[in-house]
């Protein structure tokens, strides 16, 4: 009989912690939280008037009703949808990285005309959705993705929680060496839409980035310098990737010191297609492009 009173305890101690520790979505911002990049609030502003307040309660109330969300989730993952909405607007290539902000989209897709009708109205064509091939992301199409995120927007915890961490994979060092190097012109060749009405935003986009580039150490030359110091790094670096994070913003330049340069490309697998396909040459591991990468890693 006491074994069960035990295991009684047991049970109640593991429910309290896990209820104490689940993540709590704190109340979320009106606006998308963008950085002071050149027109990226008209940018953001536009992206709002394309959406209807009409279709995007009835996206709202379907999902509310098929998903169990914790408070104020909702709210995040529209804030992080239209996020990636704006990166559309910018960039060749868009991979979706949260399981969570992409189930949204799968919702908003199932009204047909009024997403229509919001696509044409903001990019003036359809935003295609393909589904996802891959088990796991594109390491490199991740690196990536994570630094222009971070160039535009502010990141809370709920966003780290949402992407389950930024930066957990390096930046390519081809790709550094490139926005060191290349002029702004071929940059947008290779990794940016070349038609956007947004150029102003991409060339300020563009500017930001190559100031970022600049600032990287060479952390190659640290690793064979200092193996262990790498591992404490790496070690430091997972523990601020925990969801669980006190605090309100996390600025770009608390991950700087972590954008990890790999020594070797990853290898090559092919995803599925969406609304763009382009990848840059130095980027062995894009064989062909993704709109839909992996949902979360």
């Amino acid at each position: 009989m006491a074994w069960l009173l035990f295991l009684a305890v047991v049970i109640g101690v593991i429910l309290f912690l896990r209820k104490k520790l689940s993540f709590k979505f704190g109340l979320s911002s009106k606006s998308v939280e963008t950085k002071p990049i050149k027109g990226l609030k008209k940018l953001s502003d536009n992206l709002d008037q394309s959406l209807s307040k009409s279709y995007m309660e009835n996206v709202e109330e379907r999902v509310k009703k098929e998903t169990k969300l914790k408070e104020n989730e909702y709210n995040w993952r529209l804030l992080d949808l239209k996020r990636y909405f704006i990166l559309t607007a910018l960039l060749k290539e868009v991979p979706m990285f949260s399981e969570k902000v992409d189930d949204l989209w799968h919702q908003m897709l199932m009204f047909t005309r009024e997403y229509d009708e919001f696509s044409k109205k903001y990019l003036g064509s359809v935003l295609h959705h393909s589904p996802n091939v891959k088990e796991s992301s594109d390491p490199d199409l991740r690196g990536f993705f994570d630094w222009v995120y971070t160039e535009l927007f502010f990141i809370r915890k709920e966003n780290i929680y949402l992407y389950k961490g930024f930066f957990r994979h390096p930046v390519h060092p081809n790709i550094i060496e490139e926005f060191k190097s290349l002029p702004e012109n071929e940059l947008i060749n290779l990794y940016f839409k070349s038609d956007t009405k947004y150029m102003p935003t991409l060339s300020s986009l563009i500017s930001s980035m190559k100031k970022t580039a600049y600032s990287v150490k060479d952390y190659e030359k640290r690793v064979i310098q200092d193996k262990m110091k790498k591992s404490k790094l790496q070690q430091n670096y997972n523990l601020m990737l925990v969801p669980f994070l006190s605090v309100s913003y996390f600025h770009y330049d608390e991950f700087t010191s972590y954008m990890k340069m790999g020594s070797n490309s990853s290898s090559s697998s092919s995803t599925s297609c969406g609304s763009t396909s382009s990848c840059s040459s130095s980027c062995s591991s894009c064989s062909s492009c993704s709109s839909c990468g992996g949902g979360g890693d």
